[in-house]
C-alpha cells in the first residue's frame, strides 16, 4: 500500500473511533440528565422501578432514541431495572439479560464503552459514572448499531458500505475496518467499510487521465465542500438540539437539576456585597391524587401550565426548574435583600391561582420553602439544602403553606435523619415489638379481637411510641418497610390467638402501591394466617388517596376477605359520602369524642348521629378510648357494637393476650357472659398510655 493510502487509511480508522466515543458521550450525557432529574436514584434505590421508568427508561428511548437501559448491581452484575424498547422488563426477562450484562461490565472495564451483541442485534453499550445516591449501582445504557446508525456515521464519515460483522469473517476486496470489542462473547468484532483509498499508489500511471478530468475533479470538490458545510451546520444543530435536551426538563423545558444548579453557583458566584437571592422549592399539593383521577394527560397540562407560569413570574431576575414529579424550583436576585418580598410573593401567587385545565378549574396550590443567600447560606449546595429544610417544615404545616427557613430547622432536621437511620437499623435487628390491645363487645365486654401496635425498644431512650417514629418513617420512605414488618409479626403472632380479628394499621402511602395487594397476601400465605381474621386500619387522610388506584387496591383485599377499618373518624375531613365510596367495613370513632362524652352536649350528638347513620349503612362502629364505665354506657344507649380502651385493658404483651382468651374460653358461660376485662394490668407501664389506635 502507497504511503498515501495508509495515510488516508489511517484518518479513516481515527474518524470511526472517534464518532463512536462522540456517540457514546451523547449516550451518557442524556442518561445522565434524566437519572439526576427529581428523585430517581432515591427511588430506583426503594424499587420504585414504575417511577424509575416513566422518568428514565420511557423518555431515554422516546426523546432520544436510545433502546436499551438497565440499572446493574455492581457487586453481582444483575440487573434491578431494565427497559427496551420503552417497556418494562419482568424479572424473568432481565434474569435473561444477566449474563450478557456481567460480561458486558467485565469487558468494558475503564473504557466506557464497547459494542455488545445478543438476540437484539449489536449495540454501542455505554456506562454512566457511579450514581451519586447509589455507589452500589450502575447504568449501562445502549443505543442500537442499526440501519439508521450506520447510515448516520456514513454520512458523517464520508464512506459507504459500513457495517459489523464478526473477525473471523474474510473482509470483501476494497474494504477497510476497525477491530472492536465484543463485550457480550469471546469474538471480536470488526466494523467495516469500503474504503475511498484503495489504487492511490497507481496514480501516476493514469497522470494523463487526471490531467484531463481536473476541471470535473474541481467541480466536484466544490460540491464536497458545500455538502461537507451543509453537514457541519446540521451536526452543530443537531448538538445545540442535544444539549438543550440534556439541560432542560422534557417535559416543560424549564431548566433540569444539572443546568438549575449551575446557573445557580454562577448568579451567586457573581453577587456583591449589598446583593440578596431567595432560593425558593416547591411542591404541588396533593398534585398524585389529580394524576390518579385526571389522568397522567391533564396532569401533564398541569405541570406545563405552572411551569409557564413559574417562568413568567421569576423573569429576567432569576431562574426556574424542575427536579422531576411535582417538585419546582426557582431562584430570584436583586440589589437588596428588601426587594426580595414582592419577588417572592409574585412567586408563590404564581402557583396558588386555579389553572384551567382539559375545560376543568383545578385548585392545586402549593407549600414552598425559601432561604435567602448570603443570610442563610453562601454555596449553592447549603442554600439548596435549608432550602428544602424549609419545605419540609411547610409541609408539615399542611396545604398551601409557606416557611421561610430558620437555624432551629436545622437541628430538626438532623435529628429527623438521625431517627432515620436509627429506625432502619431497629427494623433490622429486631428493636421492634408488638403490643396487643382487646376490642370488646359493648354489651357483653367479650373479646371479639386485638389491635396490634408497634413500638421501638431503643438502645438508649427505652421503649417509644408510635408518635415518635411514624411521621419519620413516613417522610423517608420507611414505612413501608415498617408496615409490612408489623403485618407480618401480627400474622405470625395471630395465629396463636383463634377466634379473634386482628387490626393491624396501614399508612396512607401504601394505598398508592399497586402492588399492596399482592404484598399483604403473600404474606398471609407465608404465615399461614386466615385472610377473614384480618382487619386493615386506615386513617381519613388515606380515603382521599383510595379515590384512586388505591380503592381498587381495597377492594382486592375485601373480596378475598379481609375486613377495612377507617381509624380516627371525625379528626379528618372525610364524610359518610366519602365512605360509601370505599369498601370500609368498620368505623372507628376517635377518642376525643369518647372523651367528652356525658361532659360536652355536642359530643354526645355527634356520637349518637355516627353510630346511627353507621348502623344504617351496616358498618360496624367501634369507641376509641373507652375509660370510663360511664361512657360505656352511653355507647350501650346509643347502639355501638364494639369498644376499645382502658377501662377493658392497655396494650399487652402476646402472651398475656393469650392468657385473656383462655381466661374467657374457660369461664362459666353464665358469669363469662358479664366478664369485662380488669381496668389495668401489669403488663402495660404508664408511659404505654396513649391514643387507642395509633399504630
Amino acid at each position: 500500500m502507497a504511503g498515501n493510502d495508509r495515510r488516508v487509511v489511517a484518518r479513516e480508522r481515527d474518524a470511526v473511533f472517534a464518532l463512536l466515543e462522540e456517540r457514546a458521550a451523547a449516550v451518557q450525557r442524556s442518561a445522565s440528565a434524566l437519572l439526576e432529574e427529581g428523585d430517581t436514584i432515591g427511588r430506583a434505590v426503594s424499587g420504585e422501578f414504575a417511577f424509575v421508568h416513566e422518568r428514565f427508561g420511557r423518555p431515554l428511548d422516546a426523546h432520544f432514541g436510545y433502546e436499551r437501559a438497565y440499572l446493574v448491581d455492581r457487586s453481582s452484575g444483575k440487573p434491578v431495572y431494565a427497559s427496551i424498547d420503552g417497556a418494562l422488563l419482568n424479572e424473568e426477562e432481565m434474569a435473561a439479560a444477566a449474563p450478557t450484562l456481567r460480561r458486558a461490565l467485565r469487558g468494558i472495564g475503564e473504557r466506557s464503552m464497547g459494542l455488545i451483541v445478543d438476540d437484539r442485534g449489536v449495540g454501542l453499550a455505554v456506562i454512566v459514572p457511579p450514581l451519586a445516591g447509589a455507589p452500589g449501582l450502575l447504568c449501562i445504557a445502549v443505543d442500537a448499531v442499526d440501519d439508521a446508525f450506520l447510515k448516520e456515521m456514513e454520512q458523517r464519515l464520508q464512506v459507504s458500505g459500513l457495517h459489523v460483522m464478526p473477525a473471523r469473517e474474510p473482509s470483501r476486496g476494497g474494504e477497510d475496518g476497525v477491530v472492536l470489542t465484543n463485550l457480550a462473547g469471546d469474538a471480536p468484532l470488526v466494523m467495516s467499510w469500503r474504503t475511498q483509498s484503495a489504487g492511490i499508489g497507481t496514480l501516476t500511471d493514469v497522470a494523463p487521465v487526471i490531467a484531463a478530468l481536473s476541471s470535473a475533479l474541481l467541480g466536484i470538490c466544490l460540491a464536497f465542500l458545500v455538502r461537507a458545510h451543509r453537514s457541519a451546520r446540521a451536526l452543530a444543530e443537531s448538538e445545540a438540539r442535544a444539549s438543550s435536551l440534556a439541560y432542560r426538563d422534557n417535559l416543560t423545558g424549564l431548566s433540569n437539576r444539572g443546568r438549575f444548579i449551575s446557573l445557580l453557583e454562577q448568579r451567586l458566584a457573581a453577587m456583591k456585597n449589598q446583593d440578596a437571592l431567595a432560593l425558593l422549592f416547591l411542591d404541588l399539593d396533593d398534585f398524585k391524587d389529580i394524576n390518579d383521577t385526571l389522568g397522567h394527560v391533564v396532569g401533564d397540562e398541569l405541570l406545563c401550565e405552572i411551569a409557564r407560569r413559574l417562568e413568567a413570574a421569576v423573569g429576567e431576575a432569576g431562574n426556574a426548574g424542575r427536579f422531576g414529579g411535582d417538585e419546582f424550583v426557582a431562584f430570584i436576585a436583586a440589589p437588596a435583600a428588601a426587594a426580595l418580598d414582592a419577588h417572592v410573593a409574585r412567586v408563590t401567587g404564581a402557583v396558588h391561582a386555579p389553572v384551567l385545565v382539559d375545560g376543568r378549574e383545578l385548585m392545586v396550590g402549593a407549600s414552598v420553602g425559601v432561604a435567602y443567600a448570603p443570610r442563610h447560606a453562601a454555596t449553592a449546595r447549603d442554600l439548596m439544602r435549608r432550602a428544602d429544610i424549609a419545605l419540609y417544615r411547610a409541609k408539615a404545616e399542611g396545604r398551601g403553606s409557606f416557611a421561610a427557613f430558620e437555624p432551629p430547622m436545622e437541628v430538626e432536621t438532623l435529628h429527623r435523619r438521625k431517627v432515620e437511620q436509627e429506625l432502619a437499623e431497629a427494623i433490622l435487628h429486631d428493636q421492634l415489638t408488638l403490643l396487643y390491645q382487646p376490642l370488646v363487645d359493648v354489651e357483653s365486654e367479650r373479646i371479639l379481637g386485638f389491635e396490634a401496635l408497634v413500638r421501638w425498644d431503643h438502645p438508649e431512650h427505652g421503649r417509644l411510641l408510635p408518635e415518635a417514629f411514624i411521621p419519620v418513617a413516613e417522610r423517608s420512605r420507611l414505612i413501608s418497610r415498617l408496615d409490612s414488618w408489623v403485618l407480618r409479626a401480627a400474622c405470625e403472632a395471630g395465629r396463636t390467638l383463634p377466634d379473634v380479628t386482628l387490626s393491624v394499621n396501614m399508612s396512607a402511602i401504601n394505598l398508592r402501591d399497586p402492588d399492596l395487594s399482592e404484598r399483604v397476601l403473600a404474606v398471609l400465605e407465608e404465615t399461614g394466617f386466615d385472610p377473614a381474621r384480618l382487619e386493615i386500619e386506615i386513617t381519613e387522610s388515606a380515603l382521599f388517596t383510595a379515590e384512586g388506584p388505591g380503592r381498587e387496591t381495597l377492594v382486592r383485599l375485601r373480596d378475598v376477605g379481609i375486613r377495612i377499618a377507617l381509624d380516627d373518624f371525625g379528626t379528618g375531613h372525610a364524610s359518610l359520602v366519602h365512605i360509601r365510596s370505599v369498601p370500609v367495613t368498620k368505623i372507628k370513632i376517635d377518642r376525643s369524642f369518647i372523651l367528652n362524652l356525658g361532659i360536652e352536649r355536642d359530643a354526645a350528638a355527634i356520637v349518637e348521629y355516627v353510630i346511627r347513620l353507621g348502623r344504617s349503612l351496616g358498618i360496624i362502629l367501634t369507641a376509641e378510648g373507652v375509660e370510663t364505665r360511664e361512657q360505656l354506657r352511653f355507647l350501650r344507649a346509643f347502639g355501638a357494637q364494639q369498644a376499645q380502651g382502658y377501662l377493658f385493658s392497655p396494650p399487652v404483651p402476646i402472651e398475656t393476650a393469650r392468657r385473656f382468651l383462655d381466661e374467657q374460653r374457660v369461664a362459666v358461660p353464665a358469669q363469662g357472659a358479664n366478664r369485662r376485662l380488669p381496668e389495668r394490668t401489669d403488663t402495660a407501664s404508664a408511659s404505654d398510655k396513649e391514643p387507642a389506635g395509633t399504630s
